[in-house]
């Protein structure tokens, strides 16, 4: 196990040799002894190791006594990802005023902000309860604010974010099918029990389903170049993947609609329409 996990961390310093090289343009080893804490010989073996396994990517610059990126470099550990890069970001965001280090691979950040959503509450304490009774198969007996505040035994076996908040996947026994919990709307954790619900038949959770999304076929082809460059199109469509559970969220988040002859108050604001969608 022990030798697993060393493996494991020399991959990581790997790839962060790779990202800083590719997103940077230049690494030394005091980059590596910052970020993982090891010594200074250790971030030189690291450093040899990837200069080993990617030859003319790398050329030491010896009055700078750091190595860059030469112009012929190809990663060869990863394919670089835009999004990979913007969630690095993302993580930086989330360190600022967080006790937690999140350990972002960006060294040299533009300058960047990101716009806030209003903050959904996750009490810790329930959270904690919530992880315990989905690792241990536990129904929890919780008082739940909807339309009135009511006690209910609720069987979780997964959380899900729809983009803007996190919620519980779980077993209704009130209602006798898998909805949604709002991790905001439980008022009171009361007992837990042994769990004799099967996650396994949640089968809009283990459902998946394709959504194939177009540009509003009321827009002027200049404006219809722009969402399919926008949202990386291919032939004029987009296709997203995801779990049915999660599928009315993305159409809310994204305003897609099937009816594309909405009203024209709808059709102002929107710039994509669901052109089909299909369990796979």
């Amino acid at each position: 196990m022990e030798k697993s996990n060393r493996k494991w961390g020399k991959a990581t310093r790997l790839q962060f040799i790779e990202f800083r090289l590719y997103w940077e343009g230049k690494i030394n080893r005091g980059d590596l002894v910052d970020q993982f804490e090891i010594s200074v010989p250790q971030a030189s073996l690291d450093i040899a190791s990837y200069l080993e396994a990617a030859p003319g990517n790398v050329e030491y610059d010896k009055q700078r006594k750091a190595y860059f990126a030469t112009e012929n470099f190809e990663p060869v550990l990863s394919v670089p990802n835009a999004r990979d890069y913007l969630s690095q970001l993302e993580m930086q965001r989330a360190e600022d005023g967080s006790p937690v280090s999140h350990r972002s691979f960006v060294g040299i950040p533009p300058s960047f902000d990101i716009a806030q959503t209003p903050e959904r509450v996750v009490n810790a304490t329930v959270f904690r309860s919530i992880l315990k009774a989905i690792r241990e198969k536990q129904d929890l007996h919780i008082e739940y604010l909807s339309s009135r505040a009511i006690w209910r035994w609720i069987s979780p076996h997964a959380v899900a974010s729809d983009g803007f908040r996190w919620h519980i996947r779980a077993y209704c026994h009130d209602r006798n099918k898998f909805i949604d919990f709002v991790f905001g709307r439980i008022l009171h954790m009361g007992s837990m029990r042994e769990s004799q619900v099967d996650p396994t038949t949640d089968v809009q959770w283990h459902t998946m389903v394709e959504l194939k999304i177009a540009p509003h076929p009321r827009l002027n082809e200049v404006q219809k170049k722009g969402i399919e460059l926008d949202y990386a199109m291919s032939d004029g469509t987009a296709t997203l993947v995801l779990r049915e559970a999660l599928a009315p969220y993305m159409k809310k988040r994204l305003g897609l609609i099937s009816d594309i002859t909405g009203t024209d108050a709808l059709q102002a604001t929107q710039h994509v329409c669901l052109i089909s969608e299909r369990r796979l």
